[in-house]
């Protein structure tokens, strides 16, 4: 079976990755693609089982995918300004079209988000929005869409306010006891390794998935975790609505500020993504494993 992840390069890919790899099967080829294939993850090269391949998904003339049986299809993130819209529909109909060109692909599988389903008032989440619209109806016998909540490693994005002698975090979560889906990366890997290599056939298609822990999480509960991992006591310092747009001014170019802020707020209360997380939604589920403290912990040592 031949799979290729389109990009690799991101966390999620990488995580994969090593999920499809773990599965130390002789019959499986892993491919990944690369802009760059010095930046091949040293793990991954001692594999027999895994190639790198330099190819763009944003330049649909350097994707091939002949032979290939399923594909991996990630909306690599941008942060330069750019139209992320365009940049959406420009990588999925990239990959879309070299799908239907190889006449071999039976399972595509992309990685999306909670949210997808609103095309407006969900900011960045609407690229993957614009990635489901556009791979929905590709000309493939199977079609799988995995919707994930808040990765947990968001959280440790930058942990250089750990490392003072009064360590915090910021939280653009409010209010601090709001509780959230949340998923760590490493599961997000093993269940799109999954639906990757299932041999059973989707009921729908596409076929829906929405993917988080059994517990939702709040803040408060990210603050403990910290703390635990570090053996002291780990403020958090809550950014309100009013100043989201000056927090991830400090972060982002003033062209994508907007679509940051609206993402963030289309989750909080009253926001149109927003959910109750102590009732069953009519989207299918599956659960992680991961426990929010052991991920902090693994990404505060690691």
């Amino acid at each position: 079976m031949q799979i290729a992840i389109a990009p690799a390069s991101t966390k999620t890919g990488a995580a994969v990755i090593r999920s499809l790899l773990s599965l130390d099967s002789r019959s499986i080829d892993v491919k990944g693609l690369y802009r760059d294939v010095q930046k091949v993850p040293d793990e991954f090269k001692i594999h027999n089982n895994f190639t790198a391949i330099q190819a763009d998904v944003s330049d649909g003339s350097s994707l091939d995918f002949s032979a290939f049986d399923a594909i991996l299809a990630i909306t690599p993130p941008v942060y330069d300004g750019r139209d992320i819209v365009a940049h959406s529909k420009l990588v999925s109909k990239n990959v879309r079209d070299a799908v239907e060109r190889s006449g071999s692909v039976k399972r595509l599988v992309l990685l999306s988000s909670m949210g997808a389903e609103f095309a407006e008032g969900v900011g960045e989440i609407k690229t993957n929005h614009i990635a489901e619209q556009v791979f929905k109806s590709t000309n493939v016998p199977e079609i799988v869409f995995v919707r994930c909540a808040y990765f947990m490693e968001n959280w440790t994005m930058s942990l250089d306010t750990l490392k003072g002698t009064t360590p915090f975090f910021y939280s653009t979560i409010t209010p601090l006891d709001y509780k959230v889906h949340m998923v760590a990366i490493k599961d997000i890997g093993l269940i799109l390794a999954t639906e990757l290599t299932k041999k059973t056939a989707p009921t729908s298609k596409p076929f829906i998935l929405e993917l988080h822990e059994p517990q939702a999480y709040t803040p408060m509960d990210v603050q403990k975790a910290f703390s635990r991992a570090l053996s002291k006591e780990v403020a958090v310092k809550a950014i309100e609505n009013q100043d989201l747009p000056a927090f991830y001014g400090q972060v982002f170019p003033p062209e994508i500020v907007g679509d940051w802020v609206e993402m963030t707020m289309s989750f909080l209360p009253g926001g149109v993504a927003a959910k109750d997380t102590t009732v069953e939604g009519d989207a299918e589920v599956v659960y992680g494993k991961t426990a929010l403290a052991e991920a902090i912990e693994a990404a505060v040592t690691g």
